[in-house]
């Protein structure tokens, strides 16, 4: 495949630790009645990917899903994390809690849903992932999927769901890393790089790694045609959300295909770059940090080298209410609507500034480092940092509002992690701390019914009547006091109270159902009379209980 080959190019610096072990061993599942099953599905996010300290991506322990993961999760992914809040609710009802999480690095919704209903289904962009970073043959890994998926679902009480930002992303990135125009798979792998944990200076690497294989090939041309193509694709977003949630929703059926009592839950995206101009306490003006970093990458070129007068670079120049807005406002809004501004002006310079940085990128290695760290220095933070957020935003509420749209469809609940914090790194996986937010905002979100699901689970006593009158003769003009009781079935009772005469069929209501448990009936008139006490549990389970009272004439 050309692309697995293109990565190989770009990659073949960073093996730098050994493959995930591929082992497969099963242990059987609890069968218990007082066991809540909770089981995650995902993309590496959801996985955990990232979170572990290791020597290098192809040794990260959440890149292959195994029973070995199943059975040693990473322990700071929001599954794991909110399975233990899980377990500390269960030990109120006397509920076990399984917590199950068969997220899938490197899989779209559309791969989950055909790993679900297809067995040996291998995620198409998981196989050319492993290949490259882990060797030839380790994609074999993938083929258990649909068995592993098999065996935990069906017995799922609370599956959550997040997925759908890999299918918008791939399916714009994955015809530009196979595109013919160099500059172009560069840039795109870069930022798949960038999307798959590495670090800026090692994504910026391995599209220079293209560039360099590739330079005898690169024209002018190349460079702007590369940028149009960027800009078609990105305009076509909204397309690619739509198509994404139908994925998600696929996945929601194939889910319910296996298991038509399991409660859902789908979680929405966030936006991993946020809409913050601050990065560590200080406030970017954009318009200085793009001619900043031009200038410096100019100043570093012509002390260095002589460029070849049809490339050289001519002074870019904003306009002064550009620079303004930019440098006066404090309002961060409207400093980030003033990134657009910025990005068109540099269109406008595009032809030369593209000419000026091949000529950078491609003819001098001491140079080309220095303006690597010009970039990474200048530029990651905040700028591209900054127009991801920017470009992604729509991008995602648009998607969420899909999603939400989807779970009221399918009676499912829909969590909103939007909001979790912005921290600040071009790495779209969260930190501990964001997978802490996201269990937490799960919690609150699904506590109230997991714990109803957790009580019908615990066989409770049967719900007895313990009601009690004051005496079983009266005379006309006393009263008969009834006091409600109950004991056994699930709680929080409730009691109505009725009297009739006893050769009567029709029922008169002292008191519909409430918490009041203590009333008193007087009668009119010497006759057998009798009381009807019900009593209703929270789980709406009713029992009767019946008295006989003789009021007697004077």
């Amino acid at each position: 495949m050309k692309l697995k080959k293109i990565l190989a190019v770009a990659l073949s610096a960073l093996m730098l630790g050994s493959s995930a072990s591929l082992l497969v061993s099963a242990e059987p599942v609890s069968s218990s009645d007082k066991t809540f099953r909770y089981v995650a599905l995902g993309d590496s996010i959801a996985a955990g990917y990232g979170l572990t300290e290791s020597a290098g991506a192809a040794s990260d322990p959440a890149l292959i899903l195994s029973e070995d993961l199943i059975a040693n999760p990473v322990q700071e992914a929001y599954a794991a994390v909110f399975g233990g809040y899980l377990e500390e609710l269960g030990k109120e009802y006397n509920v076990s809690v399984s917590t199950t999480n068969l997220s899938s690095t490197a899989y779209r919704a559309k791969d989950v849903a055909k790993t679900i209903t297809t067995p040996g289904y291998q995620g198409e962009i998981a196989v050319w992932i492993l290949e490259t970073f882990s060797g030839e043959g380790t994609s074999a890994a993938l083929i258990p999927y649909h068995d592993i998926y098999a065996k935990y679902l069906p017995d799922a009480d609370l599956v959550s769901i997040q997925l759908g930002g890999n299918d918008v992303i791939m399916a714009l990135l994955l015809p530009m890393v196979e595109s013919d125009n160099p500059v172009l798979t560069a840039a795109s792998i870069s930022v798949v790089l960038t999307l798959f944990g590495c670090d800026m200076k090692t994504a910026l690497g391995g599209g220079l790694q293209v560039l360099m294989k590739n330079k005898d090939a690169i024209t002018k041309d190349s460079f702007m045609e590369a940028v149009n193509q960027f800009i078609a694709g990105f305009s076509n977003m909204d397309q690619l959300v739509v198509n994404s949630a139908e994925e998600v929703k696929d996945v929601v059926e194939a889910v319910k295909a296996v298991n038509e009592t399991a409660d859902i839950a789908l979680v929405g995206m966030f936006n991993p770059y946020g809409n913050s101009l601050e990065y560590n306490g200080m406030v970017y003006d954009m318009s200085t940090v793009v001619k900043n970093i031009f200038a410096k990458a100019a100043s570093l070129i012509y002390s260095t080298t002589e460029v070849p007068v049809e490339d050289e670079i001519t002074d870019i120049s904003f306009d002064e209410d550009v620079e303004d807005v930019a440098s006066n406002c404090s309002d961060n809004l409207v400093r980030i609507n003033v990134l657009s501004a910025i990005v068109e002006k540099l269109k406008e310079c595009g032809q030369a500034g593209m000419g000026f940085m091949k000529n950078a990128f491609l003819s001098y290695k001491k140079t080309l480092d220095n303006l690597m760290s010009i970039v990474v220095d200048e530029c990651a933070y905040p700028m591209q940092y900054l127009l991801l957020g920017q470009g992604l935003d729509p991008s995602v509420n648009s998607l969420n509002e899909k999603l939400s749209a989807m779970a009221e469809e399918y009676d499912a609940t829909y969590v909103d992690v939007y909001n979790i914090s912005n921290e600040c790194n071009l790495d779209p996986h969260p930190l501990a701390s964001g997978h802490q937010e996201i269990a937490n905002i799960l919690y609150d979100t699904l506590a109230d019914q997991i714990a109803d699901t957790m009580e019908a689970m615990t066989p409770a006593e049967p719900l007895v009547s313990k009601s009690t009158i004051s005496a079983e003769t009266i005379k006309v003009g006393e009263k008969v006091k009834v006091r409600c009781a109950a004991e056994g079935g699930r709680g929080d009772y409730q009691y109505a109270v009725y009297y009739k005469k006893v050769r009567n069929d029709n029922w008169h209501l002292v008191h519909d159902f409430s918490e009041t448990y203590a009333f008193n009936i007087k009668p009119a008139m010497a006759a057998k009379y009798e009381i009807l006490v019900k009593v209703m549990d929270k789980s709406g389970t009713v029992v009767s209980q019946n008295f006989q009272l003789q009021v007697t004439s004077k």
